[in-house]
């Protein structure tokens, strides 16, 4: 007995993949490029060309999540709020062309993943032909109706 004690204690001990991390905890933090890996793979398998991370596009998805993170008490709602092109104005990202997705609710990536795969809106952003690059970010709010806060851009610039 002590023997399997033992053994599941080591077994807890080791690390989960990052897209199971659980994000809906204090300090539980997105791994980009293993987002962008498997985002990549599911282009490929659908026939569209791989994205990049791309500095701009993060910046402007981790702002996103985090206003929505940290107005989740005062709004139940969680959907684009149409200033897509203010943020990347500000930014400094000119796109030819953009699709965005915000969620919420999802606490791993593998979960937000699933969601967008199976969500024909949220799957047209990720296999969104012409894209090149990619900004992804989720931000936590405790206490809030989902806790985790997500934003996907995929844009292909001017």
């Amino acid at each position: 007995m002590a023997f399997g004690a033992t053994l599941a204690a080591c077994a807890d001990t080791q690390p989960r993949p990052a897209f199971y991390q659980n994000l809906a905890r204090s300090g539980g933090q997105l791994d980009p490029n293993n987002a962008l890996n498997l985002i990549n793979s599911y282009r490929q398998s659908q026939g569209v060309g791989a994205v990049s991370l791309n500095p701009a596009l993060m910046s402007l998805a981790k702002g996103y999540a985090a206003s929505l993170a940290s107005n989740a008490k005062t709004n139940r709602n969680v959907q684009p709020d149409g200033k897509l092109n203010a943020r990347l104005q500000s930014a400094g990202y000119q796109a030819a062309d953009v699709e965005e997705s915000v969620t919420a609710g999802y606490h791993t990536f593998a979960e937000a993943f699933s969601g967008w795969r199976d969500s024909p809106p949220h799957r047209k952003t990720m296999l969104m032909k012409n894209a090149t690059d990619m900004g992804i970010a989720a931000a936590y709010a405790p206490n809030t109706r989902y806790r985790v806060y997500w934003v996907l851009v995929m844009a292909q610039p001017k």
